[in-house]
């Protein structure tokens, strides 16, 4: 069975914004112990090029969130620290 991001997501108890965060750090550091763990997807081109995993990957990625490192100086620290600053960033500009 195939599974976009949101089912993939919801099965395997992370956020959509969590999984995109893990490929962005696959593809940003490709020889990493961690981002090897990640398994491929696959672009549908029935769906306006989706992105789509195996019902298999979603062991994978389980154990994926269960080894990474978390927190601030986990292996994905600089990937939620940009987006904590942004979205920092965004909220002092609609204050003024």
């Amino acid at each position: 069975m195939e599974l976009k991001i949101d089912k993939l997501a919801m099965l395997v108890g992370v956020s959509t914004r969590t999984i995109n965060n893990w490929y962005w750090f696959k593809s940003a550091n490709p020889n990493n112990e961690y981002a090897k763990m990640l398994p491929d997807y696959r672009i549908d081109k029935k769906s306006h090029g989706s992105r789509v995993w195996d019902s298999n990957d979603v062991d994978k990625l389980i154990d994926f969130k269960s080894k990474i490192p978390h927190g601030r100086n986990g292996v994905l620290g600089d990937i939620t620290q940009r987006y904590e600053r942004k979205k920092k960033n965004e909220a002092k500009s609609d204050d003024r």
